[in-house]
């Protein structure tokens, strides 16, 4: 799908309509206008697969995402915006984040924030389903925000790919589409990577031996037989020790693994390699599929299927 909108000079109703439209079709905001300047907005929104890319240019204004904005959302998302034209700030509680042109700030949607633009600016956003960002990074959802400078090489390739991609006069088909928004996805998290290293991890001593579990895990999602015991058992640890380990991450190591089968899940249903429910059931480790899309329905408030026919 492409859209595209923008408000219309001397409009009264234009501020009303810029939020409709970016609710809508976009995210869920609460815009603050500057009543000094008479506001100006334009956005084009294409799809990518499961990634939404917007082109967006605005005169000064505030977004602002509250309880209220969260509410109402019937998504679970990241948003990645590439900051192309003028500065800015992301704020929540007492911090405050700030970004200038050429940076690329990745954060939690399911927060209250409020992204400050205080001079016209243009952006590059891409909207990407939870399940694909933690499924690549799976300590992403302890990062409330991410922003990474414009003056790393893997971040100037992501921006440029993004910016590219998000511009293009014609889009390719829907088939091409979604493999390339998966691989622009995959660029993107590889640029976190680069950016943030090992400050992804709590503590150095406990990041090792969190790190090589979690990846034994995933080799193993689709081994139906795993419980805590057979963990512990397999890493050398008493089931206490590791249920304390991922309770620093204020999570159980079920709950962790149930996570990750249902995130990659998402992904395979997503990128087309699944094209089965039951197929999606089994080869992550569920031993019933009726359970298994009850689990994703109450993950991700949608029916597996709905991926299938997208």
């Amino acid at each position: 799908m492409s859209l595209g909108f923008q408000t219309e000079p001397g409009n009264p109703a234009h501020h009303d309509y810029w939020r409709e439209m970016v609710c809508r079709h976009h995210i869920k905001i609460a815009p603050q206008f500057d009543s000094q300047i008479g506001f100006r907005g334009q956005m084009r929104i294409d799809d990518w697969g499961p990634v939404q890319l917007s082109d967006a240019s605005f005169t000064p204004i505030t977004y602002m995402h509250g309880v209220d904005e969260i509410r109402q959302s019937d998504r679970d998302d990241f948003l990645c915006v590439v900051n192309l034209d003028g500065d800015g700030a992301f704020q929540r509680n007492s911090q405050s984040i700030a970004y200038k042109a050429g940076d690329l700030l990745l954060y939690d949607t399911n927060q209250v924030y409020a992204l400050n633009f205080p001079t016209a600016a243009r952006t590059i956003s891409a909207r990407i389903p939870r399940a694909l960002i933690t499924s690549r990074l799976p300590e992403a959802d302890r990062q409330f925000a991410l922003c990474l400078r414009g003056d790393r090489p893997t971040t100037q390739l992501a921006v440029s790919m993004l910016k590219n991609a998000a511009t293009l006069s014609e889009l390719p088909d829907e088939g091409s589409c979604r493999e390339m928004g998966h691989s622009l996805l995959d660029i993107v998290c590889i640029a976190v990577k680069d950016n943030l290293g090992a400050t992804l991890v709590p503590t150095p001593g406990q990041a090792a031996v969190l790190k090589r579990i979690k990846l034994s895990l995933l080799e193993q999602l689709g081994d139906a037989s795993l419980d805590i015991e057979t963990i512990a058992q397999a890493q050398g640890l008493s089931s206490r020790t590791l249920n304390r380990m991922f309770a620093s991450e204020g999570t159980t190591v079920m709950r962790w693994l149930w996570k990750q089968r249902l995130a990659a899940s998402y992904r395979a249903l997503s990128d087309g390699s699944v094209r089965q429910v039951t197929e999606a059931a089994f080869r992550f480790g569920f031993k019933d599929s009726s359970h298994y899309t009850r689990a994703f329905k109450r993950e991700y408030n949608l029916q597996p299927n709905k991926l299938i026919a997208r």
